[in-house]
């Protein structure tokens, strides 16, 4: 068509039509979670086991043998863990009832010791209070089951993404010199994503060690589950430590009393204070490039959006997605937006270093 005969399309129609295709995609991946999370989560933890892959490949194991053992490690690792985890969670289950007791009446005293001392009339619905706690421990365990419902189909995943992780790198060349997209910032963000989940995993671990050792301490019952809770739980940015916290402080509240309650609270905060604000960062480092807030936000979204699983991904899956929209014209400002300050700032004085 001859230019004198084309529209013009100015800048803030094609932001509108870019943003309106957004929205679809984004409802279309919250109708496909049920197909898209196992893939997403198979591909995390290929990622995760990429060391022990490369490891074993480094001792001239050959590949197929090597990414099953790989997978075999990681299941032998995980194994014990959801079967100790799965049977306290049903012992807890069990002695609900007692506990149900216990807390409807510390809650009836709380309440007499505030209309006595503040001259102030309270009323709290105490079996609505208990019910919206056993509806999100029910939810949790129902959340594990779906887990282990599509667990067959994440290992199967698993060796496909790991039986072609080494030929990876060799297609991203292959796709460059036919003037496919360069994929070189995607490598980078894979590599900052197995550098955080590994760090992460063992920030995680000695968070539930911490818990476990806490509350074993205080005498609290389920202190081998607490401590479990506490490492899946640390997973979830911002958030994760502080829900972790609160079945322990309500169990020593209902068991041992409120001294004993404030001291697990206090307990989790300074175990978290120490590993979340100091040792992880330290380790991290500033080049993961997202602003606190944005991760709080993240971690929001993709919990709306996958669920539990999605939570835990969240800081992962916004890394990604900062890398894509930086290569769009019309979001690269929202990919400036995810990133935090420092992290921009030191992408532009040390440009092209690798970040691995």
């Amino acid at each position: 068509m001859p230019a004198e005969f084309q529209t013009p399309v100015n800048r803030g129609t094609k932001f509108l039509l870019a943003l309106g295709c957004i929205v679809v995609v984004i409802g279309g991946l919250k109708l496909a979670a049920d197909l898209l999370v196992p893939i997403v989560l198979a591909f995390f933890l290929s990622v995760i086991s990429l060391p022990i892959l490369r490891w074993l490949r480094s001792k001239g194991i050959p590949r197929f043998p090597a990414v099953f053992l790989t997978v075999i490690v990681g299941l032998g690792i995980l194994s014990p863990v959801v079967f100790i985890g799965l049977n306290m969670v049903t012992e807890f289950q069990n002695n609900f009832d007692t506990y149900n007791e216990g807390l409807t009446k510390k809650i009836a005293d709380f309440q007499i010791w505030v209309e006595e001392t503040l001259d102030y009339e309270m009323t709290i619905d105490a079996q609505n209070v208990i019910a919206t706690i056993q509806s999100s421990v029910f939810n949790f365990i129902g959340g594990a089951a779906g887990f282990l419902k599509d667990f067959t189909f994440v290992v199967i995943l698993m060796i496909f993404f790991l039986s072609e992780a080494g030929g990876f790198s060799r297609k991203i060349v292959a796709i460059q010199r036919v003037n496919g997209p360069d994929f070189a910032a995607f490598t980078a963000t894979a590599k900052d994503v197995q550098k955080y989940l590994g760090i992460k995993t063992m920030i995680s671990f000695m968070t539930g060690l911490l818990a476990a050792a806490v509350t074993g301490w205080l005498g609290l019952e389920f202190a081998l589950l607490w401590g479990m809770v506490a490492f899946i739980f640390n997973y979830i940015p911002a958030i994760g430590s502080i829900i972790a916290s609160i079945p322990p402080t309500l169990l020593a509240l209902v068991d041992k009393g409120p001294g004993t309650a404030l001291t697990v609270l206090i307990g989790f905060l300074i175990i978290n204070m120490i590993l979340g604000n100091f040792v992880e960062p330290m380790l991290l480092g500033k080049r993961f490039g997202i602003s606190t807030a944005v991760v709080v936000l993240s971690v929001v979204f993709w919990g709306w959006l996958w669920g539990i699983i999605g939570m835990f991904l969240a800081v992962p899956l916004t890394m990604l997605l900062k890398v894509t929209l930086n290569d769009s014209d019309e979001f690269k400002w929202f990919a400036v937006f995810l990133g935090s300050h420092n992290a921009e700032t030191e992408d532009q004085s040390d440009e092209g270093v690798d970040t691995s």
